[in-house]
């Protein structure tokens, strides 16, 4: 009786499930119908294929593990041609229904309740499914009692295009997260009505009619695009008008595909081999992320443009060199709305991928006004341009990669928005070693005095070398402060005025030199107070000498460029510097006309 009973309870709970596995249906399956990986597991997971024996549909991975994903697979290649739930992962007991409102995936995959993750919908209303027929070119339609086609996966493409397939105007191809992410990522190929084009984030950099190995054959207004055993074509409405084409040699089975790398690519399948007809873009400094964000890509390699480096927090991508200035977030941090802007110069050698593909934004206009545009506009994330014919390029969120201009772009400019951070200056104030005035200038503890430092936001404005000609080019005899302050070579009285020779002793000069150079020290608690400043300069407390690594930002004010080389070559450089250094413009959304935010009391210190 025992054994009976036990036989029964084991036949009752087990045998259904080890004779569950269902058969392979060939072309065409009725509604009703349900699938899961379970329910096919001694077929893969496969449960319909094609006449012809090239496709078949099935609930499956392409890992050992999960998750699953309904696929359109090409059975000699095992190339996986369509995905339905590409965003939405389902487990293998996850079902997937036929019924006359359509296909839909129900799952509880990563959640506690059970959803609709995917399903066809725009159905005509009223429509009814009847049968839902994978067809001989891997196209997976649904068809009312009449054989009408109410629903193509052809018209709903991911990330790959075969023979035989057309794409409407509007219609795009997005490309894989990552090699092992099927989710939608940033590439796409979009069909336009006048090109195929490739976009990341909407912003393109690439289009079929550029192709050296295309041909443009009429002007007609594109329709569609169409890959077939000769090649990819841009047709018209009629289906037969050829706009643009890229001939290729014949082929049984060939696909088009947008890798997760942002490249387009043709291929074809030839003795169980795969052949590489087409990539583009060919240069791989064309492609939006080459380098990650703000990366300058020279030749296929990566590094970063001047006065910025690799970003140590990230691992990719690159930031500015100095850490009191950090890239913008975009409208999304409405903290960073209010924060004093500075732009840092690319000079005239980089581009943006970009660039080449939009229109400017304005014309007819001069950099400072470039610049107040892109500080007023919460998604720009910098500038480029036109010097001679004043067209301004803004840079959008997000920020891609920095190419090497050609030669007919040469004469870009390029800026990047930049914010100051304040909160890193205060942090480093905290854990840096407190230094006391008095071990210098006598200068005592002042808490009103920490808060005006940390509210000083830059410099004083910088003139390029034209201005300074202009300014003096009737005193050739005068010299520069930085030639003798700096190098520490000359005397203090070589750098006053000659129009005071013999009328003044140059123990006074050399006293106003210093005084003033202590007072353009930049660190403020070096700076003298107003006390010890007329002190100094009556005698009555020694006279202060300035230091010289306090006064690094007067090297660029003479010789530009030519010191900062050799002071981001040595590697001392100020990681929590206050001011900006070479190559900064500032702007604010008031105004371009201001170039400083700093003024004569704040620049010598509190009084």
């Amino acid at each position: 009786m025992g054994s009976s009973f036990l036989f029964l309870f084991f036949s009752s709970t087990l045998l259904p499930y080890l004779c569950i596995s269902g058969p392979i249906t060939v072309q065409t399956i009725k509604q009703p119908f349900t699938a899961s990986h379970f329910l096919f597991i001694d077929q893969s997971g496969v449960f319909l294929i094609s006449s012809n024996r090239n496709f078949t549909a099935s609930i499956s991975n392409s890992e050992e593990n999960p998750p699953y994903y309904f696929f359109i697979t090409h059975v000699k290649s095992n190339a996986i041609i369509w995905i339905a739930n590409r965003n939405h992962p389902i487990s293998d007991s996850d079902k997937l229904y036929l019924t006359t409102n359509g296909l839909a995936i129900n799952s509880t995959y990563n959640s506690s309740t059970t959803s609709v993750v995917w399903s066809t919908e725009g159905l005509s209303p009223g429509s009814q499914v009847s049968a839902m027929e994978l067809r001989d070119s891997g196209n997976l339609v649904l068809l009312d009692r009449n054989n009408v086609s109410l629903w193509e996966s052809f018209d709903h493409p991911t990330d790959t295009i075969v023979m035989g397939q057309s794409l409407a105007v509007g219609t795009s191809v997005d490309c894989y997260n990552a090699e092992n992410d099927r989710s939608v990522g940033d590439y796409r190929l979009v069909v336009t009505g006048g090109d195929a084009v490739l976009q990341w984030n909407g912003m393109s950099y690439w289009k079929l009619s550029m192709e050296p190995k295309g041909s443009q054959d009429s002007k007609v207004p594109v329709s569609f695009l169409a890959l077939n055993d000769t090649g990819l074509f841009l047709l018209g409405s009629d289906r037969s008008t050829v706009v643009i084409k890229l001939t290729l040699g014949p082929a049984d089975f060939r696909v088009a595909k947008l890798g997760f790398d942002g490249k387009f690519s043709v291929r074809k399948f030839v003795d169980e081999n795969w052949v590489q007809e087409f990539v583009s873009p060919a240069d791989e400094c064309q492609i939006p992320l080459s380098c990650n964000k703000m990366g300058l890509c020279s030749s296929g390699r990566c590094s970063c443009p001047p006065n910025f480096h690799g970003d140590p927090l990230s691992k990719s991508g690159c930031t500015p060199t100095d850490a009191s200035l950090a890239l913008p977030s975009g409208c999304s941090n409405g903290k960073e709305l209010n924060s004093s802007v500075f732009y840092v110069n690319l000079g005239s050698e980089l581009d943006y991928f970009a660039n080449g593909f939009m229109a400017p934004a304005k014309r007819d206009i001069n950099l400072l006004a470039c610049q107040d545009l892109c500080t007023r506009n919460c998604s720009c994330l910098g500038i480029f341009y036109g010097n001679s014919s004043g067209s301004c390029y803004l840079l959008e969120n997000p920020l891609g990669s920095i190419m090497e201009a050609s030669s007919s772009n040469s004469k870009r400019l390029g800026y990047v928005k930049t914010i100051v951070v304040s909160s890193r200056f205060i942090c480093w104030r905290r854990n840096r070693p407190y230094r006391t005035a008095k071990l210098k200038l006598g200068r005592g503890d002042s808490s009103s005095s920490e808060l005006e430092i940390i509210s000083i936001p830059g410099l004083p404005v910088r003139f390029n070398y034209e201005d300074l000609v202009a300014a003096t080019e009737t005193q050739p005899q005068s010299r520069s402060i930085e030639n003798d302050s700096s190098e520490g070579n000359g005397t203090s009285s070589s750098s006053s005025d000659s129009r005071l020779e013999r009328r003044v002793p140059n123990e006074e000069v050399e006293k106003l030199v210093k005084v003033a150079l202590c007072c353009l020290h930049e660190d403020p608690m070096l700076r003298p107070t107003m006390v010890n400043v007329v002190s100094m300069l009556e005698g009555v407390i020694p006279l202060a000498e300035p230091r010289q690594e306090s006064l690094n930002f007067l090297r660029f004010y003479g010789r530009r460029f030519s010191e900062a080389s050799r002071i981001e070559g040595s590697n001392e450089r100020n990681e929590f510097g206050l001011f900006p250094r070479a190559n900064l413009t500032s702007g604010t959304s008031s105004s371009y006309t201001s170039m400083s935010y700093m003024s004569a009391q704040q620049l010598s210190g509190p009084r």
